[in-house]
């Protein structure tokens, strides 16, 4: 008999398990590494990005400049005898020269003008060419402020006042109604009816009033009236009070009766108004066109808040500001000239790191120079084109501060459906229907819509070569969002993030068809 305590041998799948448990071990402790470290990864990621986002729109526009000047880098290369260095020094240069030098004049120039133009405007400029618009469009009216003082006071007495108040502005609507008596008295539009009733209507309001004994106290208890009260103003009779007594018709139906001969005083007047100033739709665009010295000096103020409120201080601009602006070229600067030194070096390292296939990497690179290249190249160049273009016409038409116009004219010619016409428009209006200088209005529209307003289709389809296009509604939504978040260069932005997207998209597809092909093959 073989001995119980004797020891079993072994089985064969026992090196197998130990195996399995190593591999398996060492699997997790794998997973938990790469996992701890994608976390580290995105820790310092995000504050690499909070350390560098300050500097995007530097970067990305010294990316842009490396882009569409690098044929001029290759041909200095070519030159130099393939010195990388001077030639990156000699681009960096040429750029300086022609893009960024004057860009900062010009913009130094149109600040300027934008400062002058602004200390220049006053209550007495702003009253002038009213003046000048309200004739060319015969909006001229007689006692303005005879109107406007009389819809003033009738609003007034429906205020809860006590009765001398309310006789003293009654007196006060009573004197404008005469003043507008003897002024349109000998005029087309005198109607004797309508002032006649109007009369009637404030001698009852007077009888109203002196019959109301107290009217504030009547407002009082009118206002604690039940919430069920049903108040007489379409003929139905009164709910009882909750506490049983009678209905409170006395000095509440007082007060009704007072606000409904308001009411057809206000009415009458509105009707007296149409009849005196052409129409109702004449009269309210003749009381736009006759503002007071007090409204327009109003206006002025709260123009000048909000404009410093938007635009830097003088003392910031010449401190944090300027300096803000000195050290973001300084940076662009110096990114566009290792751009053009490393570039090639730091694009390989990037595609190295990065977990993309290689060829969606080369592909998104090609995109980003097509686009850069195409697409923004032709929408800069229409634009400064349209703009050097408008500034000869507005300096052939007599306008000041020519490159403040030019700069306005650039801007608005980035923006799709908006253009250089929501400029050079406003410039043809103000020429003729405010400084009467018809000519010069009439030559700037023809030179606007023929040539300013059409260059840019044949500047986009020459530089374009057929590459697609986004679609205009697109092209503006994506402007409108880029400068929302990225400021005045999210006119560049917007487009090309566009574009990116619409390419990771079709690299998506492309993957997908391509998964699809065996199984249609099975």
């Amino acid at each position: 008999m073989s001995d119980p305590h004797e020891s079993v041998p072994p089985t064969a799948d026992a090196p197998s398990e130990s195996a399995a448990n190593t591999l398996l071990g060492s699997s997790i402790s794998r997973l938990i590494s790469v996992a701890v470290l994608i976390v580290v990864i995105v820790a310092i990621g995000i504050l690499f990005y909070r350390v560098m986002v300050g500097f995007f729109v530097p970067l990305f526009l010294a990316a842009l400049l490396v882009v569409i000047f690098r044929p001029l880098h290759t041909w200095f290369c070519e030159r130099s005898g393939q010195r990388p260095r001077l030639a990156a020094m000699l681009t960096t240069g040429t750029i300086l020269l022609i893009v960024l030098i004057p860009a900062a004049l010009v913009l130094t120039i149109g600040a300027a003008q934008g400062t002058r133009l602004l200390s220049g405007v006053n209550s007495q400029n702003i009253t002038l060419a009213i003046g000048r618009a309200r004739d060319t469009f015969g909006l001229s009216m007689q006692a303005p402020e005879v109107h406007r003082q009389l819809n003033v006071m009738i609003d007034q007495l429906a205020d809860k006042q006590d009765l001398p108040t309310i006789q003293a502005r009654l007196a006060e609507v009573e004197q404008l109604s005469e003043k507008l008596r003897d002024t349109y008295k000998d005029t087309p539009q005198f109607t004797a009816e309508l002032f006649e009733q109007l009369d009637e209507l404030l001698q009852r309001l007077r009888a109203q009033a002196i019959e109301m004994d107290a009217p504030t106290a009547n407002v009082e208890r009118a206002d604690v009236a039940p919430a069920n009260a049903v108040l007489e103003l379409i003929g139905e009779p009164m709910l009882e009070q909750d506490s049983g007594g009678p209905p409170a018709t006395s000095d509440w139906q007082r007060w009704q009766d007072y606000q409904q001969t308001l009411v057809e005083i206000d009415d009458t007047n509105g009707r007296l108004q149409n009849q005196m100033l052409g129409g109702a739709i004449r009269a309210e665009l003749k009381l736009l066109a006759n503002p007071s010295d007090e409204a327009i000096h109003i206006g002025l103020v709260r123009g000048r808040q909000y404009l410093q409120g938007q635009l830097p201080s003088v003392a910031s601009a010449t401190t944090g500001f300027l300096f803000h602006i000195v050290f973001g070229l300084v940076v662009l600067v110096i990114a566009i000239y290792f751009f053009l030194l490393d570039g090639p070096t730091m694009t390989r390292t990037m595609m190295r790191l990065s977990p993309l296939d290689d060829a969606y990497e080369e592909r998104l690179l090609v995109e980003f120079d097509r686009t850069s290249r195409a697409v923004v190249l032709a929408t800069i160049l229409s634009a400064l084109t349209q703009g050097v273009l408008a500034a000869f016409g507005y300096y052939v038409a007599g306008l000041d501060s020519v490159v403040l116009l030019f700069l306005a004219t650039t801007f608005m010619a980035l923006i799709p459906f908006l253009g250089a016409m929501s400029v050079w428009l406003p410039c043809v209006l103000w020429l003729g229907f405010v400084d009467q200088r018809w000519g010069a209005a009439i030559g700037l529209a023809i030179w606007g819509a023929l040539v300013v307003s059409t260059i840019d289709n044949v500047i986009k389809v020459f530089i374009l070569h057929g590459h697609s296009q986004l679609h205009p509604l697109l092209a503006l939504l994506s402007v409108l969002g880029g400068v929302q978040v990225f400021g005045p260069v999210g006119i560049l932005v917007g487009p090309m993030i566009v574009v990116f997207l619409q390419t990771l998209l079709e690299i998506l597809h492309h993957e997908l068809m391509k998964d699809r092909e065996p199984e249609t093959a099975v």
